[in-house]
């Protein structure tokens, strides 16, 4: 089925550009329910002023603030982005240098959020200009959905006209990306809807339907993902292979497309309980790229037995045609970061914090040597118990967030050496 959404009247095409420092504009559609919460306390930033953002580190005027973090992703070894919510509205940060400046890219504060934005749901940047984020429709009759091409200095704002909650989001390229919609039905089940831009967001196309078990398409019958389970996430390949993982009466169930969304067929074969031993339960995501191809990547799979939890991973090299299971030889974690999966940079080296004791691999998990202790790393984690998100984007250099999350306070870190020794940004 092709239904074209032409965002007009009521679903609005606003060709506006909201700029980062502005909020002038009242777009009552943005609104979400606003949330009563405690003062937040973050970490110190040196934000660069916007007309001096494109000069040198030394000649940039800056100022500081303090703000709290709630993710971040990496884009480039020095480059990367870091956001989180001031009373529902979003404040988003990009640094070019290591951290050591960042720019307030953030959409206009009357668009509210009623919960915490996460990467590859809420928020996708395929480089440092090009980027997503979406707004559920939370109680509203609009999903909003703001599109920038110039690194956050300016952003797009257009809706889908849907209800539904947003469940992932990807961007295969500047152009072309995929929003997949979830709705509640009943135990164990949920109405699925894909919807797909060729155009960087400014027109959305519904791709596939879960309504029924199959829908119609100029007179043909298509494949579609199943009403049955829970949607995890979901990436795309190339222009028209994807990914969709689903949680299906707690097991991980992989469907694919080979048509840019329209039809989806369950991976034969992917999951083995047998190969995990006793398990209670199961955590797991959608496939992660490894390689600037799209022929590596990589399916964590955690086993939860009573308070501990152990991951093990699947992994492709010919751009997901087939997966390989690999038993990680690591001891079960516990404790209130045990289900902080380990980061890949390719289909061999890896991470895996375990306590205070960050883990190094070269050979896709079969192995793994304890890193010295980083002494900064270990007091910080006492102060922020609770890690959020650890990334690596080169051998070298990755970032980690950690916070207090009853006190409301976070800390972003930074290794420029594998791991061996962290500072904060």
């Amino acid at each position: 089925m092709t239904i074209w959404h032409k965002l007009i009247g009521s679903s609005i095409i606003i060709s506006l550009l909201l700029t980062g420092c502005s909020s002038s504009s009242t777009i009552e559609e943005a609104s979400a329910p606003v949330l009563t919460e405690p003062t937040e306390q973050g970490q110190t930033l040196n934000v660069v002023t916007p007309d001096t953002t494109k000069k040198n580190t030394d000649a940039k005027s800056k100022y500081q603030i303090q703000t709290r973090l709630t993710d971040f992703q990496l884009i480039t070894e020095t480059s990367g982005i870091a956001w989180g919510l001031t009373r529902n509205s979003m404040r988003m940060y990009l640094t070019q240098d290591n951290g050591k400046t960042w720019s307030n890219i953030s959409p206009a504060a009357n668009i509210l959020f009623s919960a915490n934005p996460r990467y590859g749901k809420d928020i996708f940047f395929k480089d440092k200009m090009n980027g997503w984020i979406v707004r559920s429709a939370s109680g509203t009759s609009e999903t909003i959905v703001l599109h920038t091409t110039d690194g956050g200095e300016n952003w797009n704002i257009t809706s889908i006209p849907q209800t539904s909650d947003v469940s992932a989001l990807f961007f295969n390229s500047s152009k072309r990306g995929w929003l997949l919609t979830s709705s509640n039905m009943s135990a164990g089940k949920e109405d699925k809807t894909l919807y797909r831009t060729d155009d960087g967001g400014s027109l959305w196309k519904v791709q596939m339907l879960s309504k029924n078990n199959s829908v119609q398409s100029q007179g043909q019958v298509n494949k579609v993902i199943s009403q049955n389970g829970y949607t995890i996430g979901m990436s795309f390949f190339n222009a028209t292979q994807g990914f969709v993982m689903v949680q299906d009466l707690g097991e991980p169930k992989l469907y694919t497309t080979n048509d840019a969304g329209s039809n989806w067929t369950i991976v034969p074969k992917f999951f083995n309980r047998e190969k995990l031993g006793v398990c209670t339960s199961y955590n797991t995501a959608a496939p992660q790229l490894l390689s600037a191809d799209n022929k590596e990547a990589w399916i964590p799979i955690g086993c939860n037995l009573g308070k501990n939890t152990k991951y093990n991973g699947y992994f492709t090299s010919d751009g997901g045609k087939t997966w390989t299971f690999t038993l990680f030889n690591m001891n079960w974690n516990t404790g209130v970061n045990k289900l902080i999966r380990p980061t890949f940079l390719n289909n061999k080296e890896g991470w895996s914090l375990h306590g205070s004791t960050l883990y190094h691999t070269l050979n896709q998990g079969k192995t793994w040597t304890a890193l010295p202790e980083s002494d900064i790393l270990k007091k910080n984690l006492v102060r922020y118990p609770e890690v959020v998100k650890i990334q690596f984007q080169s051998s070298n250099v990755g970032w980690m967030l950690i916070e207090k999350s009853d006190e409301r306070r976070s800390l972003l870190m930074q290794t420029k050496d594998g791991g061996i020794t962290w500072n904060g940004l």
